[in-house]
């Protein structure tokens, strides 16, 4: 999902599209490293830590995946 949200603000990055982009992505990564403390409540800590750090790993990589992949401009205006 969220690669296709950086396909929608691609055209509009200048315009507060990568602002969008950032806020979505910082949610699904709160997400991502919220859920296996919800859905693995049976686990150890530790075995939920080290998934919630693999999670966010993957989010990351989703997310400038997407980022490249979509070509979000984000060298608007440098002077």
């Amino acid at each position: 999902m969220l690669v296709s949200v950086a396909f929608w603000v691609a055209p509009r990055a200048c315009e507060g599209g990568f602002e969008t982009y950032l806020q979505c992505g910082t949610v699904a990564l709160i997400v991502l490293a919220a859920l296996p403390f919800v859905l693995r409540s049976g686990n150890s800590l530790s075995i939920r830590v080290v998934s919630a750090l693999g999670f966010v790993a993957l989010g990351v990589a989703v997310w400038v995946v997407g980022l490249l992949v979509a070509n979000v401009n984000f060298l608007c205006r440098l002077f």
